[in-house]
C-alpha cells in the first residue's frame, strides 16, 4: 500500500508574485521600512477602517506596543480571556499590567460582555477582546460596557484581518487594535503585526513609540522614549502580494469550512463552533470538540494528517495562575476537548474528504 501524502496542518500560498515583489524591494535598494510598507500600510488602514496603522515585528510585540501607547496605571488590571495564545496575556505582564483571566462563552469560544462585567474592579483599566478563530466579538456590546465601566479596549484582532462585525471590521471598534501576520494567519509576512486606531492622540503616541522616540527617521532628536518596532520591505513586499490574493483566500477558505462541516455535522461525538449574530468568519482553521480527543487525535496522525489542539488556558499557565489556580471549566474543557484541522491554501477537496473519513471511521468503527 502506498504511503499516505501529508496533509500539513500550516502551509503557505506562496507563488511568483511574492518573489517578484521581494525582488523588486532588493532591486530598488529599500530593506528598512519604506515605499512597499508604506503601500502595504495604506491597504491595512483601508481593510480595518482605521486612521494610523503602524507596523510591529510581530503580533506580540504589536500588543505590547499598544499597551504602551494606552499609558495605563502601572499595575492596574486588564481583563482578558482564558482561552488565548499566550502573547496576549505577556503583552499585558511586559506592559505593566496584572491580566486577570477570565471564561468564554462555551458556543462561540469569545469573550462577552457579561463576563467582562462581572470581572471589573476598582483597579480594572482596560479589557482585551480575542477574535477567536476567524470571528469576531460582539464588540458593539463589550464597547458599550467599557464605556461605560471607564475601560480602555484593546482589540487582539491576530486571527481577524478583514473580518467585519455587522459590516464593520475587526480592529475598527477598540481605542486600539492588533493584527498578526505570522506564517499561519489569513494573510502572511513571514512574521510581523500592525497596530491600528482612529484615535490621534494613541496613533502619534505609537508612531514615536515604535520609532525610537522621534517622528521620522533621519533626526537625532528623540522627544520621546521608543524602540524599534519596524519591519523591513522585503516583509511589507511579500504582505502586499497575499493581499492582492485575499478574495481568493476567503473564497476558498469558506468553501472549505462549508465542506467540512456539511461533511461532519452529521458524526455523532463531534461539537462545532457557533459563530456570534452579526459576525462574518473567514476561518483561521476547523476547530471541532470531541470527548475522545487523544483517541481522534491518533487517527488521524496515523493517517498522515497533522492537527493542532487548543490554547492550553492562560490561568493555568506556569508563570501566570495564581495561588490557589482559577477555576474557569469552559476555557478547560476547551482544551482538553479542542482539535483544529487544516483549512489553508493546499488542502484540497480531496485532502478534507479524507479527513472527514478518517473522522467518520473513527466514530463508526
Amino acid at each position: 500500500m502506498p504511503e499516505q501524502t501529508i496533509i500539513r496542518q500550516v502551509d503557505l500560498f506562496f507563488d511568483s508574485d511574492e518573489l517578484a515583489s521581494v525582488t523588486d524591494s532588493i532591486a530598488t535598494r529599500w530593506l528598512s521600512e519604506g515605499p512597499k510598507a508604506a503601500q502595504f500600510r495604506e491597504h491595512i488602514k483601508k481593510m480595518s477602517g482605521t486612521k494610523y496603522a503602524n507596523f510591529a515585528p510581530n503580533g506580540t510585540l504589536g500588543l505590547y506596543l499598544a499597551l504602551l501607547a494606552l499609558d495605563l496605571k502601572p499595575g492596574s488590571e486588564i481583563i482578558i480571556p482564558s482561552f488565548t495564545f499566550y502573547g496576549s496575556a505577556t503583552a499585558a505582564v511586559f506592559a505593566g499590567l496584572k491580566p486577570v483571566f477570565v471564561d468564554v462563552d462555551p458556543a462561540t469560544f469569545s469573550l462577552t460582555a457579561d463576563l467582562i462585567d462581572a470581572a471589573v474592579t476598582s483597579n480594572t483599566s482596560a479589557v482585551m477582546p480575542v477574535h477567536i478563530y476567524g470571528q469576531v466579538c460582539d464588540m458593539p456590546s463589550i464597547m458599550s460596557l467599557a464605556r461605560k465601566r471607564g475601560l480602555r479596549v484593546i482589540e487582539d484582532a491576530a486571527q481577524a484581518f478583514s473580518v467585519t462585525f455587522k459590516g464593520k471590521p475587526a480592529g475598527s471598534f477598540g481605542d486600539v487594535a492588533v493584527f498578526s501576520f505570522f506564517s499561519d494567519k489569513l494573510i502572511t509576512t513571514g512574521e510581523g503585526g500592525a497596530v491600528v486606531t482612529t484615535d490621534d492622540e494613541i496613533g502619534k503616541r505609537l508612531e514615536l513609540l515604535r520609532n525610537q522616540g522621534r517622528p521620522n527617521a533621519g533626526t537625532f532628536v528623540h522627544p520621546e522614549l521608543g524602540m524599534n518596532f519596524r519591519i523591513t520591505d522585503m516583509q511589507a513586499a511579500v504582505g502586499l502580494a497575499q493581499v492582492a490574493k485575499l478574495p481568493k483566500i476567503v473564497e476558498e477558505r469558506t468553501h472549505k469550512w462549508n465542506r467540512y462541516y456539511e461533511g461532519l455535522k452529521a458524526v455523532d461525538g463531534l461539537e462545532f463552533m457557533n459563530i456570534t449574530p452579526g459576525s462574518s468568519l473567514i476561518p483561521f482553521r476547523f476547530p471541532i470538540l470531541s470527548d475522545d480527543r487523544d483517541g481522534l487525535v491518533q487517527s488521524l496522525e496515523a493517517n498522515a494528517i497533522q492537527t493542532r489542539g487548543f490554547f492550553y488556558p492562560m490561568h493555568l499557565q506556569p508563570k501566570l495562575m495564581t495561588s490557589p489556580p482559577q477555576s474557569l471549566p469552559i476555557s478547560e474543557q476547551l482544551q482538553l476537548r479542542g482539535i483544529c484541522l487544516p483549512i489553508h491554501h493546499n488542502v484540497t477537496d480531496d485532502d478534507i474528504d479524507r479527513i472527514i473519513m478518517t473522522v467518520s471511521n473513527h466514530f463508526t468503527r
